[in-house]
């Protein structure tokens, strides 16, 4: 019974997976075939993830959940668990992520033979509209936190209320900017070279991989808030076992903080 014990222990207690891997895999295929315009591999990264967060998906499902205590962490970590760490070093890792494609979008700007001026006709951009999509995501940081807060107290009904209401305004968000592409690739501004506007070649290539990214950070996010949410109706998280939406929240705020930078960057300051 002992070492039955053990190895069940130890199966709390060393959760690997290789679905993250999988999911990593999914982005390079995804986005490096949408770079080269090879649709074979961006079909490889959509089955890809697929395949990745619905095997995430079931290994926690079969214990290996974001709502089990850690052991927390020797110093210079002390008190903080495990996921915890985890989390804030990916966020480091994102941090230095985005701030390269910003540099590069930066970089691609002050070359650019030519560069739209916001609030011109040459400025293809729906500055209002995307003013408003800003404060609809912004909005979702504060549900956000609120749903911590109420998992930490222990308030079933206020976490489910707030968990669905970041996952509706965050849902909302990514279908604004879905509607925005469309509109925007009907208009012939594309990442690639285009024989309508090819002075806008280069914009377009800075706008679609900095918003593109971030919006893929928040679809990822939206799955993680769709998961919680399920969880919550089923009673997973309460007062000492808050973890798993304090873990999500640290990445929803990240999105956020992303695009406030973003926000003015492409659609309000010029060269």
């Amino acid at each position: 019974m002992a070492e039955a014990h053990a190895a069940h222990g130890d199966s709390e207690g060393h959760h690997t997976s290789i679905w993250p891997f999988v999911i990593a895999l999914a982005g390079g295929f995804g986005f490096g075939g949408l770079a080269t315009q090879f649709w074979p591999s961006v079909f490889a990264g959509i089955v890809l993830l697929i395949v990745g967060v619905g095997g995430w998906v079931r290994q926690d499902l079969y214990g290996v959940s974001f709502a089990v205590k850690q052991e927390a962490e020797d110093w210079p970590f002390t008190g903080i668990s495990s996921r915890k760490l985890g989390m804030w070093l990916f966020i480091i890792s994102e941090v230095f992520f985005f701030t390269g494609l910003i540099a590069a979008g930066l970089a691609l700007r002050v070359r650019a033979d030519f560069w739209p001026t916001p609030g011109t006709s040459d400025f293809p951009l729906n500055i209002p509209l995307t003013a408003v999509n800003t404060f609809v995501l912004l909005a979702s940081s504060f549900t956000m936190a609120e749903a911590v807060h109420s998992a930490q107290l222990g308030k079933q009904g206020h976490l489910k209320a707030f968990l669905v209401a970041t996952l509706a305004l965050g849902a909302f968000f990514v279908l604004i900017q879905i509607y925005e592409y469309g509109k925007l690739f009907g208009e012939n501004l594309t990442p690639w070279p285009n024989t309508i506007r090819p002075d806008l070649g280069s914009f377009g290539t800075a706008f679609y991989a900095q918003t593109g990214f971030h919006g893929a950070h928040v679809t990822g996010g939206l799955l993680g808030l769709a998961y919680l949410t399920v969880m919550a109706w089923k009673g997973r998280y309460g007062k000492d076992k808050s973890e798993g939406v304090e873990i999500v929240g640290l990445y929803w705020h990240l999105v956020d903080v992303v695009w406030i930078f973003l926000f003015p960057i492409m659609y309000l300051i010029g060269r």
